[in-house]
């Protein structure tokens, strides 16, 4: 029987937590059934009862300080500050029922005496402790403020009890409510307002770690406000007593700060975010007990005077608690003062370290408007900081950039942060690119005030990238010579051999040999031009590709070497194109390297390869799928690491498939390791491009390897009467030759020239029909040739055809000349005839 390993995942997980709330229940229940055992077992000895009541009360309430104390180590800022708060409370809790134990032992039992004063303080910790804000991050910067407002607060709440509780119990006074039923009173308004401070605190938190501690503590302190609503009926009634079952009103809330300082999470992973304080919100915060605390004293001693010596205490102790806010709060503004002179000195620190840093760095506010440059990018654009102010980011950027500035702005207001690349222009015209990352500045509200980018000048990188993939496209070439020396090899045997038959055998029809030299002479010129648009370092524009072209190709120039190892490479490609704009020979090696790396893993034994693709309305997608071994999931993480190879020393460079990586996403397409039952599946994805217009399907793209003839028009020229001049410049004498034979079977008058010297003297005078022209001479290129003659007879560029037996030099062709037609060596008649038919000739 299968198990599903993510039941068994979740099941680990909750199996724990759910023993230990099992033992904690079980802890809670026979706590309590001693409690109230113990209650009744001693009711026959009323101070023993006493005694052991509070002894387990006290237990209780040191063993929450105890977990407290010994996970304190694993909080730290606000997340410890609000334990300690806590702890701080329960502690002076306990003395006061220390003191309740000795009075009650005593026989002087009253409610209201200096033991009062530590158990209502040690309900104050908890409440003071919702300062802290636990939720919102460590924080560590903010918990000497907090603290000091947690202070300020404690103070206010310990003037109201001495001030409506101790002064009148020392000074009573006829006609006013007990002592002891404003203490109830109050407690129960403290208890309310702890339980609703938990409540919002535990909705303010429902999205992070401490939702759970703050909704255990609501609900316990919830119940502990309703028991103790009987407790206090209890009291005034003269029906409580220690060990009864009215205590739960103290027992409950305990017990649930027990379960949650030991379950509470732990700082670790927080990250110590120190948002903005100041503003008039954190003014009317810290001052508020201060200005309560004389509001308080001295209106009631007017409104309600109880008369010497009671207004003369209550007097001093106004004072005495004003004294003590003010200088809590003098000391949180000094603290307050100092953390403002360290940001301070932080950011005069950050500003330095900003304009000292080679990165660029610019501001803009939310309308993309400058309001800042540092040096470097001062003078990597080129303009002064009074000029740049008022520019807007666009106008930085190359024309027709993508993406817009608007789209960076939106996609930051969405995810916070944007990062990609963009061209800048300087103030020379100049261009560079520079690798981005803009985030946005908000305010208290949320909205956004700026755009702040940190740029990084990416030529060098990118040239080292070039280098860097020039240098595995050539490590390549040194895996491909085996196969294509062979390939090369067998079809040159063929035109050998079947020229000695000729020579051999007079009087005989050579058709058929003839057919099959040009065959594998084809066969030969295109295995070169496969390997030269794989070896020869392309330029960076991007044309229109398909491809399951790049597809086959890249399958011609390893499938016979794979033969031979007893490797299947198969081709299952989709039906119809898939246009793609790429940099067609940097796709090509990603693809050439996916088939090397699926050959390297299926080793010395029998397999199979096959070169999958597959069409989709906004993505077209190559894969590669071997049945080796595959890629265990130890290295799966590690497959698009720069420099890491499974191969042997020497074999590899280990910068394929990071190679590959980096020209997919610079394609804005993606390579990834796909999962698989058997074997391993790489999968080339790139955004697809529209069809082309059919009315220029028909002509292949010039630089396109598989084509030998490119032409630019296909208008049929009209015949001319009287002679035909032709002029032929190659400085290869065999080529020239075989040239000026085709043309004079064509009725061309042909005028030959070896180099551009000689084109010049050679076309002075005639009205030339046609001009077939070498790209590269030995004392100039066809470019040269080309702007010469146009001098003289100023429509000779159309009739004028280019020749050349590597197509990568067509990259040099400036775009005035880019629709002269090609015509690419090796080429058999129909080539030639197929490139005359696309030029026109003079009338």
């Amino acid at each position: 029987m299968q198990i599903d390993g993510g039941w068994i995942c979740a099941y680990s997980q909750i199996l724990p937590s759910f023993r230990a709330i099992l033992h904690f229940l079980i802890f809670a229940i026979l706590y309590t059934l001693v409690y109230l055992a113990a209650g009744v077992g001693l009711a026959a000895y009323p101070l023993v009862r006493i005694v052991v009541a509070d002894a387990l009360l006290i237990l209780l309430v040191l063993t929450v300080c105890a977990v407290i104390f010994r996970r304190r180590r694993d909080w730290e800022g606000t997340h410890r500050l609000f334990w300690d708060a806590a702890a701080a409370g329960f502690l002076l809790w306990c003395i006061g029922e220390c003191g309740f134990a000795v009075n009650s032992v005593s026989a002087e039992v009253s409610w209201v005496q200096w033991h009062t004063m530590f158990s209502l303080c040690g309900g104050i910790g908890p409440v003071v402790a919702l300062l802290a804000r636990p939720h919102r991050g460590i924080r560590r910067g903010d918990s000497w403020p907090i603290g000091l407002d947690m202070a300020s607060y404690a103070t206010l709440m310990g003037f109201v009890y001495a001030y409506f509780i101790m002064v009148p119990s020392v000074v009573p006074a006829d006609g006013r409510p007990s002592p002891q039923s404003t203490l109830l009173t109050l407690v129960q308004v403290q208890r309310f307002v702890l339980f609703a401070g938990l409540a919002g605190s535990a909705w303010f938190a429902r999205k992070t770690a401490w939702s759970r501690t703050f909704i255990v503590l609501t609900a316990v302190t919830g119940l502990g406000f309703f028991l103790r609503r009987f407790a206090s009926a209890a009291i005034g009634a003269n029906l409580y007593y220690e060990g009864s079952i009215y205590d739960l009103a103290w027992i409950v809330p305990y017990m649930g700060y027990l379960w949650a300082a030991h379950e509470s999470p732990a700082s670790a992973g927080w990250a110590d975010e120190n948002p903005p304080r100041g503003g008039w919100r954190t003014a009317v915060i810290s001052a508020t007990p201060v200005l309560l605390i004389p509001t308080i004293g001295f209106g009631l001693l007017r409104v309600q005077p109880m008369g010497d010596p009671a207004d003369s205490v209550r007097l001093l102790l106004t004072i005495l608690s004003m004294v003590a806010g003010l200088g809590l709060l003098t000391l949180r503004l000094s603290v307050e003062s100092g953390e403002l002179e360290r940001s301070d000195a932080r950011m005069r620190l950050l500003a330095a370290a900003t304009e000292q840093t080679g990165d660029l760095i610019l501001i803009t506010d939310a309308r993309s408007v400058f309001v800042h440059a540092n040096d470097a990018c001062v003078q990597a654009l080129g303009y002064t900081r009074a000029e740049l102010q008022g520019m807007r980011l666009a106008s930085l950027l190359e024309r027709d950039a993508d993406p817009s500035v608007d789209d960076i702005g939106t996609e930051v207001r969405k995810q916070g942060v944007w990062r990609g690349t963009l061209v800048h222009r300087r103030k020379s015209g100049d261009r560079f690119p520079a690798s981005c990352t803009v985030v946005a500045l908000r305010d208290g509200s949320g909205h956004v005030t700026h755009f702040v980018g940190v740029q990084r000048d990416i030529t060098d990188e990118l040239k080292l990238r070039d280098k860097l993939v020039h240098s595995e496209r050539l490590s390549a070439v040194g895996e491909l010579v085996a196969g294509v020396a062979h390939e090369i090899n067998n079809p040159l045997q063929t035109i050998i051999g079947s020229v000695e038959l000729m020579l051999e055998e007079n009087g005989v029809d050579h058709t058929r040999d003839l057919h099959l030299i040009r065959q594998e002479a084809t066969r030969a010129g295109q295995i070169v031009r496969n390997l030269l648009a794989f070896v020869r370092k392309s330029p960076g524009d991007r044309v229109r590709a398909d491809l399951n072209q790049i597809a086959r190709a890249t399958a011609g120039l390893r499938e016979h070497h794979l033969a031979q190892q007893n490797i299947t490479l198969a081709l299952d490609l989709a039906d119809g194109m898939l246009p793609v704009l790429v940099n067609r020979e940097e796709i090509q090696q990603v693809a050439l390297n996916l088939v090397l790396n699926a050959e390297h893993a299926i080793g010395d034994h029998p397999g199979r390869i096959v070169i999958r693709t597959g069409g989709g309305a906004r993505l077209h997608t190559l894969q590669v799928v071997d049945d080796g071994p595959g890629v265990t999931p130890e290295l799966r993480g590690r497959v698009f690491e720069p420099f890491f190879t499974t191969k042997e020393v020497g074999e590899g460079t280990g910068l394929g498939l990071s190679l590959g990586l980096g020209i997919a996403r610079a394609h804005g397409g993606s390579l990834e390791l796909l999962d698989t039952a058997a074997g391993a599946a790489f999968q080339l994805t790139l955004p697809a491009q529209a069809l082309p217009d059919p009315a220029t399907a028909a002509s292949p793209p010039a630089a396109d390897a598989a084509s030998a003839v490119t032409p630019a028009r296909r208008s049929t020229p009209s015949p001319a009467a009287g002679t035909r001049y032709a002029l032929v410049i190659e400085d290869e004498r065999p080529i020239r030759d075989l040239l000026v034979r085709l043309l004079t079977r064509r009725q061309y008058t042909v005028i030959e020239a070896a180099s551009l010297a000689e084109s010049k003297t050679a076309a002075a005078g005639a009205l030339l029909d046609l001009v077939l022209c070498d790209l590269r001479l030995a004392d100039g290129n066809g470019l040269d040739c080309l702007r010469h003659l146009s001098a003289t007879q100023p429509d000779v560029a159309r009739r004028f055809v280019f020749v050349t037996g590597d197509p990568s030099t067509l990259s040099s062709l400036d775009r005035e000349f880019a629709g002269i037609p090609v015509l690419t060596k090796p080429f058999t008649v129909s080539d030639l005839e197929r490139v005359l038919g696309g030029v026109d000739v003079a009338v």
